[in-house]
């Protein structure tokens, strides 16, 4: 049985999906299984699994109807056998020691998830030494793990190995835009005992087809406001009153950031209903008190407030 079980949602990536597969055989940790699903790429990329599959019995190949990228990933998860999950964008690649490293860091510590940090620039990094490597060690709530310190938690899932319990009863916010963080912050909900290391494990290969670069929709700002609402959802009882503070504090000034970007960038034929969308989350949000001038940059916070109350830009 392996240890671990890599999940790789695969979608139109033929171009990067061989680099991705053979950094998982480069890996020096040996007992792991790579579910990859194939969601109904309509390009090669089913076909270059399928050759995997026949390279490497250790890959496992899911086809199915696209279905998107969060039920890919949860039909994945729930195919998974490994005590421990990882989740692998197929356009991306892995350091060689990520799972050693990771695997290691669970077992000494008998943690339920280790998190790192990305290498964005493709820089050579050294063989790493287990037995040196710095991390925080912590089982505190997600506004004390992010102190003011160098070890952050980021708020991505390709960042993190996950004890496969931890995941029970959580799952992808399914046909969405930007999955990640209302997946994070439900699995921080449970206060896992958390490892953070700064190494930068997980190389990102920028790629222009991928889902975050899409052009902006109105589709994308609503899916900001179901994420957003999901996270709602889950800490607004009281007893999560220092959580959802954190959140307002930190996670809300970034969403909104992105998206009054991505109106403001958006092509002039869909502008106005942008701005609509994005005006009825902030009004929504507004009530639920998750806004206010902590956080945020405070030309942006009048901008928001002035679409509250009915201005125009």
């Amino acid at each position: 049985m392996p240890k671990v079980s890599i999940i790789i949602p695969c979608y139109k990536v033929e171009k990067y999906l061989k680099r991705c597969l053979d950094s998982v055989l480069a890996q020096t940790f040996c007992e792991w299984e790579a579910i990859c699903v194939d969601d109904g790429s309509p390009d090669n990329s089913g076909q270059i699994l399928d050759e995997y599959a026949k390279l490497d019995s250790r890959f496992k190949v899911i086809h199915q109807e696209n279905q998107g990228l969060s039920q890919a990933r949860n039909n994945g998860k729930n195919q998974a056998n490994g005590d421990y999950i990882y989740f692998l964008d197929s356009d991306d690649t892995m350091h060689p020691q990520l799972l050693e490293t990771t695997y290691s860091l669970m077992q000494q510590h008998n943690a339920d998830l280790v998190t790192f940090e990305i290498n964005k620039h493709n820089q050579p990094i050294n063989n790493i030494n287990i037995n040196t490597i710095k991390t925080k060690i912590t089982n505190q709530p997600i506004y004390q793990k992010n102190s003011k310190s160098k070890f952050k938690i980021h708020f991505n899932v390709c960042t993190k190995l996950y004890k496969k319990e931890l995941l029970n009863s959580i799952d992808f916010i399914p046909n969405i835009h930007f999955e990640d963080y209302p997946f994070t912050f439900a699995i921080f909900k449970k206060n896992p005992k958390t490892i953070i290391t700064t190494l930068k494990l997980y190389n990102y290969a920028q790629n222009n087809d991928s889902i975050s670069r899409q052009k902006s929709t109105p589709k994308q700002i609503k899916d900001y406001s179901i994420g957003i609402n999901y996270i709602y959802d889950i800490y607004k009882h009281p007893h999560y009153k220092k959580e959802l503070n954190y959140i307002k504090r930190t996670l809300i000034p970034n969403l909104l950031k992105q998206q009054l970007h991505r109106c403001q960038q958006s092509d002039e034929t869909i502008k106005s209903q942008m701005f609509k969308e994005f005006t009825q989350q902030l009004i929504d949000l507004n009530n639920k008190g998750l806004i206010s001038w902590r956080g945020h940059n405070l030309a942006r916070y009048f901008t928001y407030k002035k679409l509250i109350n009915g201005g125009l830009l």
